[in-house]
């Protein structure tokens, strides 16, 4: 069932919407927002630590450190201060939670996505219909804690990534997401950022954690949600991301998320 539209005002929008959020005196605040598809929030930043989530359409955040795909099963927490943008693959539903910094002390400080379980789920929708001075010492401040309780005992999930900071090496970077399917050797890469082979496989893992092989797989992968978002079948992901076939790409994704694409596409809610 398509969720229902939120309630705003026509007048409000980014950054309206999130400052009169972020401006709430409360522990926590719920904001519930409708994009369309290729919609772009610019680049900016909050006081609070942020929950950004989507009960329906996939998104692609962005920050100077990392690239995250969001699939309407995870969810990506953005501490207070992290510059990012955000940009809708589809429609998205997107359902956000701004909590003040001295009240997520238990949940780690840096981005990371997070499987959002049934539970969380359910109390992210049911935090949108409260209004913004709830009562913080009732059931519905309950509501609240029980949500920061369910996000502090998540683990990180795999669908990060973590972008240089050397711009060699990030305009390498960008041209292997220009163009995942084409199996680009690293001395070609690198001649074209004025990096020598030896210098590229130096520096990558110093500068994103992973060999340059392990981060274009990494891509792939969130690059493969998007593409299951917009209805593509497992076979065409597969072939689209430069994979010999469906078997090839599946024992990749069954590796890096512990089940089979089609596992999470039949049932997404409960991967």
């Amino acid at each position: 069932m398509r969720p229902k539209p939120p309630q705003r005002r026509p007048s409000e929008g980014f950054p309206a919407a999130h400052l009169r959020a972020e401006s709430v005196p409360r522990p926590v605040t719920a904001l519930a927002e409708s994009f369309a598809r290729g919609a772009i929030i610019p680049a900016h930043s909050h006081k609070r630590d942020q929950l950004i989530f989507a009960v329906q359409g996939t998104m692609t955040v962005q920050s100077s450190g990392g690239l995250w795909i969001l699939p309407p099963s995870h969810a990506l927490w953005v501490p207070a201060g992290v510059v990012h943008q955000i940009r809708m693959g589809g429609p998205v539903e997107m359902r956000t939670l701004y909590i003040q910094p001295q009240h997520a002390e238990r949940i780690r400080h840096e981005c990371h996505v997070l499987f959002v379980s049934p539970l969380l789920r359910e109390l992210i929708v049911r935090a949108m219909e409260l209004p913004p001075l709830y009562d913080k010492r009732g059931m519905e401040g309950r509501l609240m804690r029980l949500i920061l309780d369910e996000i502090a005992l998540l683990p990180a999930q795999p669908l990060g990534l973590r972008m240089p900071s050397d711009p060699r090496l990030l305009r390498l970077c960008e041209l292997v997401l220009r163009d995942l399917a084409t199996p680009h050797s690293i001395t070609q890469l690198g001649a074209a950022v004025g990096l020598s082979e030896r210098s590229v496989i130096r520096l990558f893992p110093e500068e994103t954690g992973l060999s340059f092989g392990r981060w274009q797989n990494q891509a792939r992968l969130l690059k493969a949600f998007e593409l299951f978002e917009h209805g593509q079948s497992v076979t065409r992901v597969a072939l689209e991301l430069g994979y010999s076939g469906p078997s090839a790409f599946s024992k990749m994704f069954r590796r890096t998320m512990g089940k089979p694409p089609m596992a999470m596409l039949l049932n997404p809610a409960h991967s």
